[in-house]
C-alpha cells in the first residue's frame, strides 16, 4: 500500500521539479539578464563627468599652481577649463592629471561633456594671491626732498620701478631707495608730483602729493599717510 502511495507521488514530484528548473532557467537567461543589461544601458546613459581641482598654496603672493583631475572613467567628448574666460594652459603631469601655474585670482570655470553628452560645469576659485594695493604708510618734505615710507604686506614692493611725473608731465626717477628701510626719496616739484608705486604682483597705486598741502602739514606738525 506505502509503495502504492509513494509510486503516486512520484509524478506530482517530477512535475515540481521541472516547474523549479524552468523558474530557474528564466530566472538566470531571461529575467537577470534583463535587468544587468538595462542597469548597464541606464548607467552608460546618465553617468556624468567628475574632477578634482586642487589650488596650492603660495610661498610668493605671485603665482599658485592649479592641479585639475579627471576621476570619471568614461570617455570625454569636450573639456573646457577657463579662468576669467580666457584659457587655461595646462600641462600632463601623471594619469589623467593636468596642471598649469596662473599668476592671477579669478574664477575658474570648468565644463566636461562625457560621450553620452551628459555634461556638467563647477567653479572654482583662486583667491591666494597678492591682489591687495601697495600703501605709503607715512611721509616728510626735507630740503625739497619727499620721503615715501613704503609698505606691502604680501609680494612686496616693486622698488626696482618706482618713478613719478610731475604736474607738468616729466617724469622722473627716485632719489635714492632704501629697501631694508622701505623707503623712496623723490625730489618735490612745485606742480606736484604723482608717484607710481607697483608691487611684485604688479598691483599698482598711484598717490599724488602736493607741495602746498605738504608744507600746511608741516606747519600743523602732523605727518599722514597720502591719500
Amino acid at each position: 500500500m506505502e509503495q502504492q502511495r509513494a509510486y503516486r507521488r512520484t509524478p506530482a514530484r517530477r512535475r515540481n521539479s521541472i516547474l523549479r528548473l524552468e523558474w530557474v532557467r528564466l530566472l538566470l537567461f531571461y529575467i537577470l539578464p534583463f535587468v544587468v543589461i538595462n542597469l548597464i544601458i541606464f548607467f552608460l546613459v546618465t553617468t556624468k563627468p567628475s574632477y578634482e581641482v586642487t589650488i596650492a598654496n603660495t610661498n610668493d603672493y605671485r603665482t599658485t599652481d592649479v592641479t585639475f583631475t579627471i576621476t570619471s572613467f568614461m570617455p570625454l567628448r569636450n573639456v573646457t577649463i577657463t579662468l576669467d574666460g580666457e584659457p587655461l594652459d595646462l600641462t600632463p603631469v601623471g594619469r589623467r592629471s593636468y596642471q598649469s601655474t596662473v599668476t592671477r585670482n579669478g574664477v575658474l570655470e570648468i565644463h566636461m561633456e562625457n560621450f553620452n553628452h551628459m555634461a556638467i560645469t563647477g567653479y572654482e576659485v583662486i583667491d591666494v594671491l597678492d591682489n591687495e594695493l601697495p600703501d605709503v604708510t607715512s611721509y616728510t618734505l626735507t630740503d625739497g626732498q619727499l620721503t615715501l615710507w613704503l609698505s606691502d604686506t604680501q609680494s612686496g614692493i616693486d622698488y626696482e620701478n618706482l618713478s613719478a611725473v610731475t604736474g607738468d608731465g616729466r617724469e622722473i626717477a627716485p632719489l635714492s631707495v632704501d629697501k631694508n628701510a622701505g623707503t623712496a626719496v623723490f625730489e618735490i616739484d612745485t606742480t606736484g608730483l604723482t608717484v607710481t608705486i607697483r608691487d611684485m604682483s604688479g598691483n599698482e597705486y598711484q598717490p599724488a602729493f602736493s607741495l602746498t598741502e605738504i608744507i600746511e602739514e608741516a606747519d600743523n606738525d602732523a605727518i599722514h599717510p597720502a591719500e
